[in-house]
């Protein structure tokens, strides 16, 4: 019985976590026309990629992003480039669509992940964050993936 409780608790919490957002796969996310020509276009810089994927093994990524978002639009086909130039299966990305934000005084997309803006991409070694991109990255999406990977 207390198996059960255990379960059923553990599944209302991940229904209410899961609010405002829906997993998505790489495929869908290339469906438009504009964020596949973004992705086309770009060409990451070899050198970094090699050193990358020499580092990414057992490293997870989330990244919450948002269709209607100019942000989301520009900088999550090319971060799918990065990863699919890098193309190391155990570096597991999940993705998540969010929904727009109910009120203006709504502070984030995803509260229980301190998701303010987006898109946010976070990144996980041994389940522990080790840091975000959020909303626009400092250098590029490349450059700041290496600053916090490595």
């Amino acid at each position: 019985m207390k198996k059960l409780v255990a379960c059923a608790m553990a599944v209302l919490f991940v229904s209410f976590s899961a609010w405002g957002q829906k997993a998505v796969e790489k495929a869908d996310i290339l469906k438009d026309p504009e964020w596949k020509k973004i992705y086309d276009d770009y060409v990451p810089d070899a050198g970094l990629i090699a050193t990358l994927k020499s580092n990414v093994k057992g490293l997870k990524s989330d990244v919450y992003f948002a269709f209607w978002c100019d942000d989301s639009k520009n900088h999550l086909p090319v971060f799918l480039k990065i990863m699919d130039a890098i193309a190391v299966p155990e570096f597991k990305v999940n993705f998540y669509e969010v929904e727009r934000k109910a009120a203006p005084d709504q502070k984030f997309y995803v509260e229980d992940m301190l998701v303010e803006k987006v898109p946010t991409f976070i990144f996980y070694a041994d389940d522990c964050e080790i840091g975000r991109i959020v909303e626009n990255p400092m250098e590029s999406i490349l450059q700041d993936m290496m600053a916090i990977i490595l």
